[in-house]
């Protein structure tokens, strides 16, 4: 069982490539788009792992630089939180603009919407009752007319053979009185 998925793997595009044979197709771009991007993140977690290494290591040999940089990033992380209040005062106010709007103008629009869905549905129903039901009346009205003649047709056609059979066998020379209609 190993041996087999060892053997044929399936790509993202759901191509099968035989990896232990040797054949070896050329990469799409979509796939060397996504190994490029998985090389990318593991890059990314290496260069991190090694920056927090250093770091950790420059504090434990200079245990007064470790103080001002300490310092430094208290003040920069109060600016950050001041930053970040100011924001969400600017957010709320935004929002309270954007429910106003909606208030003011949007919900007139839809009230406006709704008004002429109404309307076209009245003249629909107009519509309907006024030309389009006379209308089907009058074809299923001509449909049934034509399906009676077609069926009087059809009576006259089938009275005619008969006559014609009659007078065919009359002129034979047989009793026409003892043959049956």
């Amino acid at each position: 069982m190993e041996s087999e998925t060892s053997q044929v793997r399936q790509t993202p595009s759901g191509e099968e490539r035989g990896e232990s044979q040797g054949i070896s197709k050329p990469l799409t771009a979509e796939e060397r788009a996504a190994k490029r991007t998985q090389m990318m993140i593991i890059g990314g977690a290496v260069g991190f792992l090694i920056l927090l290494v250093a770091m950790i290591v420059l504090m434990a040999k200079f245990p007064v630089a470790t103080q001002v940089v300490r310092d430094i990033a208290i003040v920069l992380v109060a600016v950050e939180t001041f930053l970040i209040g100011l924001a969400l005062i600017i957010l709320l106010f935004q929002i309270q603009v954007l429910i106003q709007v909606l208030r003011d103008e949007v919900q007139p629009l839809l009230h406006a919407v709704n008004d002429t869905a109404s309307t076209v549905r009245g003249t629909t129903e107009f519509m309907s009752h006024t030309v389009v039901s006379p209308i089907i009346k009058f074809a299923g009205f001509t449909s049934a007319v034509g399906q009676v003649l077609g069926n009087v047709r059809g009576v006259v056609k089938a009275t005619r053979r008969r006559d014609i059979k009659r007078v065919d066998t009359g002129s034979k020379g047989g009793n026409s009185n003892d043959q049956a209609g």
